[in-house]
């Protein structure tokens, strides 16, 4: 008879980043590493060292991503959809409403910019949230 082994990495808590898989010991979301890995191209060993984590932690998130990609690319799309807004909000607010302007381009990717480096350190709950907290 076999024996199926667990490895109990990713936790779920409804009261730590709105109760989106995260890794073990961390508040940091598959969804985190699902984000660098596939738009800043980030290697699993690159992540390792970004968020000071062991490799192993790493790729049980890759692999609960992997098994869970629908749901998790659902909820990437969604929060890059609010960003999306929340960046033309803000520059609207500061009388940029011209978005084909060369003055636009580049506010917007500096607030990107911001956005992304708070998302590579696990530094905010979700991509909407980076976009608040880097044009606030």
């Amino acid at each position: 008879m076999d024996t199926i082994e667990s490895i109990e990495l990713i936790y779920r808590n409804p009261e730590v980043r709105r109760g989106m898989p995260c890794i073990v010991g961390t508040t940091i979301r598959v969804m985190d590493l699902a984000i660098n890995m596939t738009y800043n191209d980030r290697s699993p060993q690159e992540m390792a060292r970004d968020y000071d984590m062991p490799l192993e932690k790493v790729h049980a998130a890759l692999a609960y991503y992997y098994s869970h990609q629908d749901e998790i690319d659902a909820d990437i799309r969604a929060d890059i959809k609010r960003s999306d807004e929340l960046v033309r909000e803000y520059l609207a607010e500061q009388g940029m409403t011209d978005f084909n302007t060369l003055q636009f381009r580049m506010a917007v990717a500096k607030a990107y910019a911001r956005i992304n480096s708070d998302a590579v350190m696990g530094k905010t709950e979700t991509v909407a949230e980076m976009a608040e907290s880097a044009l606030g």
